[in-house]
C-alpha cells in the first residue's frame, strides 16, 4: 500500500478510536449490492452519533469497508 493511501487509512479509521457501538440495527438490504449490510448506531468520541455500515470497499460490493465514518477535512482517497 502506498504511503498516501496507508495515510488515509489512519486517518479515516482513526474516527472509531473511542467510539461506542450503541445498537446493532440490523443488516440491511443495499439497493446496489443486492446483499444485506450490518448497520451500527455509533456515539463517536465527540459526542456526535451516526449509523455506520461495513461494506467489502467503498464501492458497496460486500463485507469489510465501513460506510458512516466521518470524513476529515482535505480528504482524498
Amino acid at each position: 500500500m502506498t504511503t498516501k493511501a496507508d495515510n488515509f487509512y489512519r486517518r479515516y479509521y482513526s474516527a472509531l478510536e473511542g467510539a461506542t457501538i450503541l445498537k446493532y440495527v440490523g443488516m440491511v438490504e443495499e439497493e446496489y449490492s443486492g446483499s444485506p449490510f450490518p448497520k451500527f448506531l455509533v456515539r463517536f468520541a465527540d459526542g456526535r452519533e451516526d449509523e455506520i455500515e461495513i461494506s467489502q470497499d467503498e464501492e458497496g460490493n460486500g463485507g469489510g469497508f465501513i460506510f458512516g465514518l466521518p470524513i476529515f477535512k482535505g480528504a482524498k482517497q
